[in-house]
């Protein structure tokens, strides 16, 4: 038997409001807890106070992210929304323009990748797993989690906030506030990446609005952070 879920009626208008309060929660507790580094302030006598949670493996930080902002937001999907986590984003949605974004995005993605990857700044930063190296058994896994970070990085700006409230603020607005939040997210990061997080931003979000699904940006996304890491190690 088919089962067909649908958007429910008995959801209140103003209901969609809490995704705006979800988001910066998830961020917050994910920007403290779920990364493979560190973040400290510099304070007036020469001290340095941590603010973020204790380090922990690459491996793991990613899955976390994978749960807090994929997982967790997918749960929040059907009673914010009243909608199923497949309609916002996981479904392939356009494959033809989609295919075309994937053609022209993965060669500029590995472009990218590779002209970042003479950066000091972001040399200092990545790769976030600090044991992965160039031989296939050790990339490979780091490759897998990293492209979970990104499931759970894509679902929850390009698809729980870009898709979910296209419809209430409109596809700008919508775009706008993701983009922002994204930037926010990257607070911490080098200068490089935190200016070129809100254009990049901007451009996944009208990826995922033309095809309606979130995997041709999250592949695009996830080739830019494999290529960069890739490049890194090779020096």
């Amino acid at each position: 038997m088919a089962i067909r879920i649908t958007e429910r009626s008995d959801i209140p208008h103003h209901r969609w409001v809490w995704a705006l309060a979800v988001a910066p929660v998830l961020l917050t507790l994910n920007w403290l807890f779920a990364r493979p580094d560190q973040v400290g302030l510099f304070g007036r006598i020469d001290t340095w106070t941590i603010v973020s949670g204790p380090r922990i493996s690459a491996h793991l930080a990613f899955l976390l992210t994978f749960v807090l902002l994929g997982v967790v937001s997918a749960a929040a999907t059907w009673p914010i929304y009243g909608r199923s986590p497949g309609s916002l984003g996981l479904r392939l949605g356009d494959t033809k323009i989609g295919g075309v974004l994937l053609l022209l995005g993965i060669p500029v993605g590995a472009l990218v990748g590779y002209l970042s990857g003479g950066s000091e700044a972001l040399a200092s930063v990545y790769p976030l797993n600090r044991t992965v190296t160039l031989g296939l058994a050790s990339f490979a896994p780091h490759a897998f989690f990293y492209l979970l970070y990104y499931l759970g990085f894509e679902y929850h700006f390009r698809g729980f906030l870009l898709l979910g409230l296209a419809d209430r603020l409109g596809p700008i607005a919508a775009n706008l506030t993701q983009a922002g939040l994204v930037t926010l997210a990257h607070v911490s990061k080098p200068g490089i990446e935190v200016a070129a997080a809100f254009p990049a931003s901007l451009l996944f979000g009208w990826v995922t609005l033309r095809t309606g699904s979130i995997w041709y940006a999250l592949v695009i996304h996830w080739v830019v952070g494999i290529s960069l890491d890739w490049f890194l190690l090779a020096g």
